[in-house]
């Protein structure tokens, strides 16, 4: 068999991997690395160059009010959630040393771009990020979920009509990562048409 082709962009594609949260340790990416990883993300794909995308960086001073949010959010969803899991919730705000939130801005009605190809550019600016911030040997955990499209997050985060909290992103030096979960295999995912 072949072996199989390489470059350095390849290499760093086949190296990304998430981090844990739990595990993330200062220093975190200092002001010139984060506006760096954010224009990175900033250079996805964009049909329409319609930018459907912002990026939030949580200050030192919101961690608190953001425990409260990711609080509320969650006995929004679940009412009678018990103390230790509130807790849990509110732990968010305060893993890594740098949380960035991504704000997807959906044009659902836009008369040439599908709302599909806005989610693809969110989605290609989140990878983006990941990349650019393991680039420069910092990881990344990803939290997303219900919690984030609820009442309070919405109203937390002063979200327009058109606009969906896509993820919070923490980031930081990884003391820890998590056990490799297996990727599939190129015949998983790949095949030729009409077969």
């Amino acid at each position: 068999m072949a072996e199989t082709p390489t470059n350095p962009v390849q290499e760093a594609l086949l190296a990304r991997r998430s981090g844990n949260a739990r595990a993330l340790a200062g220093p975190g990416p200092d002001a010139a690395v984060r506006a760096a990883i954010v224009l990175a993300a900033a250079r996805a794909p964009d049909h329409g160059r319609l930018v459907p995308f912002r990026f939030l960086e949580i200050a030192d001073d919101g961690r608190e009010r953001l425990a409260d949010l990711l609080a509320a959010a969650a006995l929004e969803l679940e009412p009678h959630l018990a103390a230790a899991e509130i807790e849990r919730a509110r732990e968010k705000a305060h893993q890594g040393p740098t949380i960035l939130a991504l704000v997807a801005r959906i044009d659902a009605d836009h008369p040439k771009i599908t709302a599909s190809d806005q989610w693809l550019a969110v989605g290609c600016a989140l990878e983006n990020m990941l990349l650019s911030a393991q680039g420069f040997g910092f990881a990344a955990a990803i939290r997303s979920g219900r919690f984030l499209d609820t009442r309070a997050m919405r109203e937390g985060f002063a979200l327009a009509r058109h606009e969906h909290l896509a993820a919070l992103v923490a980031l930081g030096t990884p003391t820890d990562w998590p056990p490799q979960r297996p990727k599939p295999t190129l015949t998983e995912v790949f095949s030729r048409w009409p077969g």
